[in-house]
């Protein structure tokens, strides 16, 4: 069974959203903040991270850049999730957001859960 981590401070979408991918038959594992989730990465390697832009403390993109600085993480795929995207920004969508040289997926808040469940079929191997 592929684990998911999310990442998102918000309560009610990361709940849906683990409702949606667990009934695919994904473990979904949820955290508010990514400091938490990172240490939590370190013990336990997800095949897939969906992970809030905006989060208290250290960004989506922050907590990315510092994962991916250890060779042992550098291949887990990564959706970003954010509010900042809507589903009428197709060419962002299709083209993905460049952290330090690296080309991740993103997925608009709210989200066709269509659209949810094709990224992580396609991210998870």
């Amino acid at each position: 069974m592929a684990r998911i981590f999310l990442i998102d401070d918000d309560h009610d979408l990361p709940e849906l959203t683990k409702v949606i991918l667990s009934e695919k038959g994904y473990a979904v594992y949820i955290f508010h903040e990514a400091e938490s989730a990172i240490n939590e990465i370190k013990f336990s390697k997800p095949d897939l991270i969906i992970m809030d832009m905006m989060l208290p403390g250290m960004s989506g993109a922050e907590a990315i850049r510092t994962l991916k600085q250890n060779p042992a993480f550098v291949d887990i795929p990564v959706i970003f999730m954010t509010g900042l995207v809507s589903a009428r920004d197709k060419d962002l969508r299709d083209t993905g957001i460049n952290v330090d040289g690296m080309r991740y997926k993103i997925l608009g808040k709210p989200y066709e859960t269509q659209e949810l469940l094709n990224l992580v079929s396609s991210l998870i191997i």
